[in-house]
């Protein structure tokens, strides 16, 4: 118990914001929600900028310099006029602006060394319906000012930054875990950090999270498939845990596991050393091949829209290699968000023996051998059978495609939308791709990709290292 005491005040002196840093966003944030309720009170607009998120909750994190500013909207308003909400604000506010889209559009700005994100809703109650997603986020906003208190914010601090440390958190289509939200959730649905990682080390598929609601729980894992189901205390009919994929939720149960049975500092804040690419290249010993696909881009889109288009066309060709009989031991895909994306297959081997043994119907299945036999028996790829091995049918024809790149290359000649690559991603394999095969992805590891590449070699979470 001791070394977890300990290891709590030096984990929280490293994530706890310092007064100077609260002050600072405060005054920063409190300014700007001023001067943009003063540019929408100029336009004749019925609506008004408020601070929420983490900051208004109070358990954000040391070092972070993002701001979730929503602006409002009475009722009265469609989804049509945020545009016109949005224009008044880059045509008003110094600074860089993106124009982002998730459920509508919101606009990403970086302002006096912050990153603010401008999101519009409408102020409604979600008990009585919402006209967009994020109109929950106001009422979430006055929820936890009701129920958390300065010990439970640290508790939540804790949490966050332990989700960080094991590469579950956020909600965005990247990550696929744990939102900021759902952290506060579910340390105040067990009253404390280390009280949630008990929970979790025993959780299994269905588990259900509730805050005095009071539903059905069989109902419930009815109504949410997800593998963790955690009821919404603002709207009921919404799993906060909805974007918690099952590969994160089980990679946050294995490590809440490994942690209560033995704290350590390197579930918050990972090895606590630099890698170079001569690390994620002497990984690559010739046991197996890796096939990169490196993607390179003019403009990259908004990264949930892009991360999703990633997921899909990684797993298509993934499909495709193993249907030609390529097998797949992992896939995964990294990406810069602005120029460069990079899908990594590793195979059992990039070249495979040119003849394959193909499996018919039993003997016993008269009219399904017939179809076997004179499918195959004069076939060109033939070049032994068809014959009986014990009860069933067979014959060794040629693959198509002995080589991975090769295959891929095919593929791609239409930028992969005939085998299921998105449609904007296929348009920027056919400008500009490339096929590497082990060692010749050295000029192209950049930071960032030279970690994703060693850990995804190394094959395990590096808090069991």
């Amino acid at each position: 118990m001791l070394e977890w005491v300990e290891l709590r005040e030096k984990v929280l002196s490293r994530v706890k914001p310092s007064e100077a840093e609260e002050k600072a966003i405060r005054v920063f944030s409190g300014e700007t929600i001023k001067r943009v309720n003063a540019l929408l009170q100029e336009a004749g607009l019925e609506a008004s900028a408020e601070l929420h998120g983490s900051v208004a909750h109070g358990t954000w994190l040391s070092g972070d310099t993002d701001l979730d500013i929503f602006i409002v909207m009475s009722p009265k308003y469609s989804r049509g006029d945020l545009e016109k909400i949005l224009g008044v604000l880059k045509g008003g506010l110094d600074g860089d602006y993106v124009e982002a889209y998730a459920e509508h559009p919101y606009l990403r700005a970086r302002l006096g060394g912050y990153n603010v994100d401008f999101v519009p809703c409408f102020r409604v109650d979600p008990a009585t319906g919402i006209l967009s997603s994020t109109d929950r986020t106001p009422h979430h906003t006055k929820y936890l000012e009701g129920t958390l208190d300065d010990e439970l914010r640290d508790e939540i601090r804790l949490l966050k930054q332990f989700t960080r440390g094991v590469g579950v958190y956020g909600a965005e289509i990247r990550v696929g875990g744990f939102s900021g939200y759902l952290c506060e959730l579910l340390v105040l649905g067990h009253g404390s950090f280390t009280g949630l990682l008990k929970a979790a080390a025993g959780w299994s598929k269905g588990t259900v999270v509730q805050l005095a609601t009071g539903l059905d729980d069989y109902e419930l894992r009815e109504r949410f498939r997800e593998p963790l189901v955690v009821v919404d205390p603002v709207d009921p009919g919404r799993n906060v845990a909805s974007a918690v994929t099952q590969d994160t939720f089980w990679s946050f149960m294995a490590a809440a596991k490994a942690f209560t049975e033995k704290p350590s500092g390197r579930f918050f804040w990972g090895p606590d050393v630099k890698l170079g690419k001569m690390d994620a290249l002497g990984l690559l010993d010739g046991s197996t091949d890796v096939v990169f696909l490196v993607v390179d881009e003019s403009r990259a889109e908004v990264a949930d829209s892009l991360w999703g288009q990633i997921h899909k066309s990684r797993e298509a060709l993934a499909r495709q290699l193993e249907d030609n009989d390529f097998k797949v031991l992992g896939s995964s895909a990294w990406s810069d968000e602005k120029r460069r994306h990079v899908f990594l297959f590793r195979l059992e081997a990039e070249s495979i023996p040119q003849v394959a043994k193909r499996w018919g119907p039993p003997v016993s299945l008269s009219k399904n051998a017939e179809k076997f036999i004179q499918a195959h028996r004069d076939a060109p790829g033939t070049v032994s059978g068809p014959a009986t091995e014990a009860d069933r049918w067979y014959v060794l024809s040629k693959r198509e495609f002995t080589s991975a790149r090769a295959l891929l290359s095919q593929l791609l000649e239409d930028g992969g939308r005939n085998v299921g690559v998105s449609r904007n991603l296929s348009i920027r394999v056919l400008q500009h791709h490339r096929l590497l095969v082990n060692e010749e992805i050295e000029p192209y590891l950049e930071e960032g990709l030279v970690d994703h590449l060693y850990w995804f070699l190394k094959g395990r979470p590096h808090w069991l290292d």
